[in-house]
């Protein structure tokens, strides 16, 4: 696979699609008014799901992938999967979630699951010829800051909104 072609994928689709759908989708809780309706836990399970999109990320980002790596990542995003899942069916009986926020629940529920096919093709030798130890990386990869900078971005405004359930619940 191409390095060049795989990194530019992850860097400027998937990153760039992720923020936007997160963006929208917060956009979407506040036209729903998330505060007066499934409120703080909602947000809660909100910070649960990037909090298992931001760990396999910080782990590829610090740790070389590995077999054990792939494996966290993998773990993440499942459990990524089923507090989707969790969260929607929390969420539907006490708010209306309008077609275009279901779209947008789709993106960042499959997001993930490409990022993390992607880092396997780049990584292949980590599964056909596995090596059992974590070590940190040696060389940051490219971008990092920024990365990180965007996942900071986006829990700010799942605490924005958790704050807002919080001060409505008094």
């Amino acid at each position: 696979m191409n390095l060049h072609a795989a990194l530019g994928t992850l860097l400027y689709a998937l990153l760039v699609l992720w923020l936007s759908a997160g963006f929208a989708d917060w956009l979407c809780h506040r036209a729903t008014h998330i505060e007066r309706t499934s409120g703080p836990r909602e947000s809660s399970l909100h910070l649960l799901l990037i909090a298992l999109v931001a760990a396999p990320v910080i782990a590829g980002l610090y740790l070389e992938i590995t077999a054990p790596v792939l494996a966290f990542m993998l773990t993440c995003a499942l459990a990524h999967q089923a507090c989707s899942l969790w969260d929607t069916a929390y969420s539907q009986p006490r708010r209306h979630i309008s077609p275009p926020e279901q779209m947008v629940h789709g993106f960042l529920d499959q997001l993930p699951l490409f990022a993390l096919v992607i880092v396997a093709l780049l990584h292949a030798d980590a599964l056909h010829e596995p090596r059992w130890e974590i070590s940190a990386r040696l060389q940051a990869p490219p971008f990092r800051t920024l990365i990180l900078a965007a996942f900071a971005a986006s829990a700010l405004l799942i605490l924005e909104e958790w704050q807002r359930g919080h001060r409505a619940r008094g």
